[in-house]
């Protein structure tokens, strides 16, 4: 019997271990991403066209690498990060093994662009399919630009379970995102076919990146140390804690981590603040001595493993409890979590009570009305200087934020607000028929969104405008207006719009926001006359009379 054991050709080696390393486009752009921040990047540039399928180039500013080292960097497990077997007890670098050019190079058509700030010429390496094309001197600016064309065009099994374009680019986003979180201080620039889409400029801390990314949001920030650990944690209001971990950020020296255990023991910290299988919101970062931490337990080192795992765990729980505010308790949190619109005692059983203020009229707005106060926040009652008004308050509502949406459409300033959590829906083939054919215009009115696999999609931004609505009802809202008939697209969206974010008549509303739908009335305006639904004329000496 002949022998059946063999030795794999370097090739065969390079895309195996790929499989591992690179299982689709966003672990390409990550691989590239901890190059650079390993090569003291200040400023990385990431483009991407068709997901990442078509290409990939990831350009930074970086030490660059001298013509021996471009031509060594492709070779299996070539690195300059580590040197001996004690050096992996002490990794400081994102990367260590040398894996990542090789394993790309070999299942894509990879060209490496480098210079050292102190040479005059660079140096340009082209792989293809694991063979090395060419290696030549090439003019560039200092840094390193890698740029990936047809990945997996040589494994067409693995090219066949790459999801949808959008899926594929909404994962590469996510990747940024949390490089981003990971280095405050870094300016990463994200383009997706030719269009910029995410931007990160360099900020002083977590926090200022935290609001950078996740939009206006009352973060509690936690910077503590004990017992050699130290956490940076910027932490989002319990009431938008959600379900598993997944809006949970977790970072071991500024590496992107995944782990249960420390994402259980932040929410532990909470108590019964939080329910059962809830977690918070946010980002923590945690700085350990290198050698407590093992960062070769994972091929795409996204998992790691801690020198003393249950003290650590024990640790966390007990520096966050610490910081966080004290549970609040007594009649000052009853009033904030009920309200304070009930009145104590019988009589107040059945009773309707409106608010007015006791001061003579004067015109606190352009449109010339004050307002007097609501009626079982259903009716807004306000003044003129010849009426009383009754108006309907969603009908209103909806109104006034039809005209500031309106006016942002047509002077072409629409604001976007960002999402801090991206939310997810599904829809019918018919609803994602009109919002391919309409993205330009959802996009231009404020939405951004993505494909998460089919009909699964996941809303990012709304119009800063309709920041205090669901977004996921908005986004439905504005797919049903367009399945419709009708030649004016635009305003029968904005019509949609307003009328799902204005606050539905016997929800609570505070004076503030109500006096601000009062300030967007014009009762005289035909558009207007809607939703007043009741007028008290006032004259002085004469009496009064009820014109509707």
């Amino acid at each position: 019997m002949g022998s059946t054991v063999r030795l794999l050709d370097d090739t065969l080696i390079d895309q195996i271990a790929a499989g591992e390393v690179i299982e689709r486009p966003a672990n390409l752009v990550k691989e590239l991403l901890e190059n650079a921040i390993d090569a003291a990047a200040t400023a990385i540039t990431v483009s991407v066209e068709d997901g990442g399928r078509g290409l990939v180039r990831v350009s930074d500013d970086g030490i660059g690498m001298s013509p021996e080292d471009a031509a060594l960097c492709i070779e299996r497990h070539a690195t300059s990060k580590i040197a001996a077997f004690e050096d992996l007890a002490r990794v400081a670098t994102l990367g260590f093994r040398g894996e990542a050019l090789p394993s790309i190079g070999s299942v894509s058509k990879m060209t490496i662009t480098t210079r050292p700030k102190a040479d005059l010429e660079g140096t340009r390496v082209i792989v293809e399919g694991g063979e090395v094309r060419e290696i030549s001197p090439a003019g560039c600016p200092p840094g390193t630009t890698v740029e990936v064309h047809d990945l997996f065009y040589n494994v067409p099994a693995r090219k066949k379970f790459l999801r949808a374009r959008q899926t594929e680019t909404s994962r590469i986003f996510e990747v940024c995102q949390r490089v981003a979180l990971s280095r405050p201080g870094l300016r990463l620039v994200v383009a997706s076919d030719g269009r910029t889409a995410r931007q990160y400029l360099p900020v002083a801390d977590l926090a200022e990146r935290a609001y950078q990314v996740f939009g206006d949001v009352a973060f509690q920030e936690i910077h503590t140390e004990r017992e050699g650990v130290g956490l940076d944690a910027v932490l989002a209001p319990i009431e938008l804690a959600r379900s598993g971990a997944r809006h949970l950020f977790l970072f071991v020296n500024g590496r992107p981590i995944v782990d249960r255990g420390l994402a259980r023991a932040i929410a532990f910290a909470y108590g019964d603040r939080l329910p059962p299988g809830h977690y918070p919101r946010g980002v923590v970062s945690l700085r350990l001595p290198p050698e407590d931490v093992d960062v070769n337990a994972h091929p795409q080192k996204t998992e790691v493993r801690f020198k003393q795992t249950a003290q650590l765990v024990d640790l966390v729980t007990r520096m966050v409890a610490a910081r966080l505010p004290a549970l609040p308790t007594g009649d000052a949190y009853w009033e904030a979590r009920i309200g304070t619109h009930a009145s104590a005692g019988p009589a107040s059983k059945g009773a309707t009570t409106v608010t007015e203020t006791a001061a003579p009229y004067e015109a606190r707005n352009p449109n010339g009305l004050r307002f007097v106060g609501q009626v079982r926040d259903r009716v807004l009652i306000c003044e003129s200087d010849d009426q009383i008004l009754v108006l309907d308050r969603e009908r209103a509502d909806a109104l006034v934020r039809y005209d500031a949406l309106r006016e942002s459409a047509t002077t072409g300033s629409v604001r976007r607000h960002n999402l801090l959590f991206p939310d997810r829906f599904e829809i019918a083939p018919s609803a994602a028929a009109a919002l391919e054919r309409h993205e330009t215009l959802l996009r231009d009115l404020g939405f951004d969104w993505s494909e998460l696999g089919e009909g699964t999609y996941a809303v990012r931004a709304i119009p800063a405008l309709l920041a205090d609505a669901r977004a996921t009802q908005l986004f439905e809202a504005a797919l049903t207006s367009l399945e419709g008939d009708g030649e004016n697209r635009t305003d029968a969206v904005l019509r949609s719009l307003a009328n799902r974010a204005a606050k539905p008549n016997g929800d609570p509303l505070d004076d503030a926001a109500a006096e601000r739908i009062v300030a967007g009335v014009w009762p005289r305006r035909d558009a207007h006359r809607s939703c007043v639904i009741g007028r008290v004329q006032v004259s002085l000496g004469s009496g009064e009379s009820f014109d509707d």
